[in-house]
């Protein structure tokens, strides 16, 4: 197990890919500590957990507060002996033209992809920094390595992410910490669907730019980013790893 008895915290973990995520590092032997604004999905990732055998503990963590990701990394520690990876999964979307965008909508996106990926990597990497060694995947996207109508405030969030990704894995690889950024495509999550329905997206359309022609599943992205918390990813930071099926490299699009 490439994973086995080690420590992984995840924020977003009640739904789509954190949950995702959440699962696979417990299938490969890992214990998890959850954080979400959703308890209700945090219990049911949980209960999935340990029907396979691993440990899970949970925590509501709101990743615009101050505190909450601090808190989730002190309740790995205390309650599952360490923290050996770190995936800051949880994100939100937003559809507003450029011109019309208001300073609500857009700080509130930044608050959520920008400083919630953020500020969890930092409470993460104290801890790893500490005891020299530890893996963290900040989930950014596609979306923050090409340009899209209607997504201004998205798009600047997760390219954002891929920046701050890189800083931090050149500030911490002398501690051993490694520091890397998944980029997924278009994937069958809630997140994604709620998107699809506000911004009344053709779905033919879209998936036309993608060579497989379909969604990704999130057990995809997950297998990813066991790969980069895993010991097999062990010369890797600063990397951004795309899982979008060939969309950024399909070329110009509308």
């Amino acid at each position: 197990m490439r994973l086995a008895n080690r420590v992984i915290g995840i924020t977003g973990g009640a739904s789509g890919i954190g949950r995702a995520c959440a699962l696979a590092a417990a299938a490969e032997g890992a214990d998890l500590a959850l954080g979400d604004i959703d308890a209700d999905g945090l219990e049911e990732t949980a209960a999935k957990i340990e029907g396979i055998g691993r440990r899970a503990v949970t925590r509501i963590v709101d990743v615009t507060a101050d505190d909450d990701q601090e808190a989730l990394v002190e309740l790995a520690v205390s309650e599952l002996g360490g923290l050996d990876g770190w995936v800051g999964s949880a994100g939100t979307g937003s559809g507003q033209f450029a011109l019309e965008h208001t300073r609500e909508e857009w700080r509130r996106v930044m608050d959520v992809n920008v400083e919630g990926v953020f500020f969890g990597a930092q409470a993460a990497a104290r801890h790893m920094v500490a005891t020299g060694s530890g893996s963290i995947v900040n989930v950014a996207s596609m979306y923050g390595q090409r340009a899209v109508k209607q997504r201004a405030a998205y798009c600047t969030s997760k390219a954002s992410v891929v920046m701050l990704t890189q800083v931090m894995a050149l500030e911490v690889a002398e501690h051993g910490v490694r520091v890397n950024a998944l980029a997924p495509g278009y994937t069958d999550t809630p997140l994604f669907n709620a998107g699809k329905e506000r911004d009344s997206v053709e779905m033919d359309r879209l998936i036309a730019h993608v060579p497989f022609k379909r969604l990704a599943v999130p057990e995809e992205i997950a297998g990813a980013a066991v790969f980069l918390l895993s010991d097999e990813a062990g010369f890797v930071t600063g990397h951004i790893l795309t899982v979008d099926g060939g969309w950024v490299a399909h070329g110009p699009r509308e």
